[in-house]
């Protein structure tokens, strides 16, 4: 980063990590209100590359990616000039400036620039120099608590992608080096607030780290029953994003749970037990409508409606209904299946019974549990679905469904 000698003791500070916030005297300052996100997310680059500099080919490829590349050029030079007229109007110290100096970019300051994310980096180098536990983990602590979320979550260039999945693998790294202090030290309750809290700021866990880490660090306090609580709450996110099985480390974490039930107490198993009849599968859901469950609880619910078929001479259909677009075709667009997806599942719980169940089967579908209901039922209960999301999404999706007799297998 280009930075002049500093005329007083003045500092901007730009904040990142789970948001993209300015501040010089202590107050925020608002830089392209009205501006566009490629002026936001120039500004970014620039900052972080520091005196690295960006070259011109690097923000094309970085910001114009998805253009018509025979308008770049013109493109990219509206918006430097654009930029520097933003930067001029805003409230930042005088000095503060966007420059081109040998074919590269920079951002220019008269006054020291400092970013979360130097701040971020160099408790992490501190943390990784320390010659002692007791000041790597003051330092570690200090990484932990400016990674407020990730880099600028809200800019969806590669460039930034990058640089935040990058960022979340130190932070990951962190929390688990801190982990290793706390278990030497044998402060479980600590352990337990980590997890909690690094499970919080990231908003997201592809692989069940954190949320596992947090389950099992539960289950080493002695509170089984918060931890089966995390478990549901985790396998009922994994299948909200689509996805059918959950990861090992939760199944790992739900075999260890089945084997630490034989420790609970008497008074903490029935103030389980009433925690479970009381508490719905989703935490938001409505009391009337059916049942959403988690996949692994819905096939449990499918193989035990299958064992009491002998008895219970009850007919039962088993129905999946997926998205497709207005020409009956599989939804490819990932904005139109998502929104698509909630309106399915709000038709789903309103149109079926009480006494129904549901599950996300993937992205498209929800696969539906009908007791009592022959083939003929199910056929009028998809057509009442289909009522009640058409009434709601109109007629640019559609709906199929397929379904299976439970009774005749």
């Amino acid at each position: 980063m280009i930075m002049s000698n500093p005329k007083n003791n003045s500092v901007l500070r730009i904040e990142m990590l789970g948001d993209f916030v300015v501040y010089y005297g202590g107050t925020t300052v608002s830089v392209g209100k009205n501006a566009g996100a490629k002026f936001k997310s120039l500004l970014q680059m620039l900052v972080l590359a520091k005196d690295k500099g960006v070259t011109r080919e690097e923000i094309i490829d970085s910001l114009y990616e998805a253009d018509d590349m025979a308008n770049v050029g013109n493109s990219l030079n509206n918006l430097i000039y654009q930029a520097r007229g933003h930067i001029g109007r805003s409230k930042l110290p005088e000095g503060c400036e966007i420059i081109k100096s040998a074919g590269k970019y920079y951002w220019k300051s008269e006054i020291p620039t400092v970013t979360d994310v130097d701040m971020f980096i160099e408790a992490l180098e501190r943390a990784s120099d320390s010659e002692n536990t007791a000041e790597c983990e003051k330092a570690l602590a200090e990484a932990l608590a400016i990674y407020k979320g990730d880099l600028l979550p809200t800019t969806t260039e590669s460039w930034a992608e990058q640089m935040r999945v990058a960022l979340r693998d130190h932070f990951l790294r962190a929390v688990h080096d801190m982990a290793d202090i706390l278990r030497e030290k044998k402060d479980t309750s600590s352990l337990v607030k980590l997890y909690s809290e690094a499970y919080s700021v990231c908003n997201g866990d592809p692989e069940a780290v954190l949320s596992s880490s947090l389950i099992n660090a539960l289950i080493d306090t002695g509170d089984t029953a918060s931890a089966l609580r995390q478990y549901d709450k985790a396998v009922r996110r994994f299948q909200s994003q689509g996805r059918g099985h959950i990861p090992e480390k939760l199944e790992a974490c739900a075999s260890r749970l089945s084997f630490d039930q034989d420790h609970i107490s008497s008074a903490d198993l029935q103030s389980e037990l009433l925690h479970i009849a009381r508490t719905e599968a989703s935490e938001d859901a409505p009391p009337d409508g059916a049942f959403y469950c988690n996949y692994p609880s819905f096939i449990d619910a499918v193989k035990l409606v299958r064992r009491n078929n002998p008895r219970d001479k009850r007919p039962a259909t088993l129905m999946l209904v997926t998205l497709v677009d207005y020409a009956g075709r599989p939804m490819k667009s990932e904005v139109k299946r998502k929104r698509y997806s909630e309106e399915l599942e709000q038709a789903v719980r309103v149109a079926l019974r009480v006494g129904d169940s549901f599950t996300r089967h993937d992205e498209s579908g929800f696969l539906v549990l009908l007791p009592g209901a022959d083939e003929e039922n199910a056929a009028a209960i998809y057509d009442r679905i289909t009522r009640v999301f058409r009434a709601s999404a109109g007629t640019n999706a559609g709906l199929r469904y397929r379904k299976l007799d439970l009774s005749s297998i």
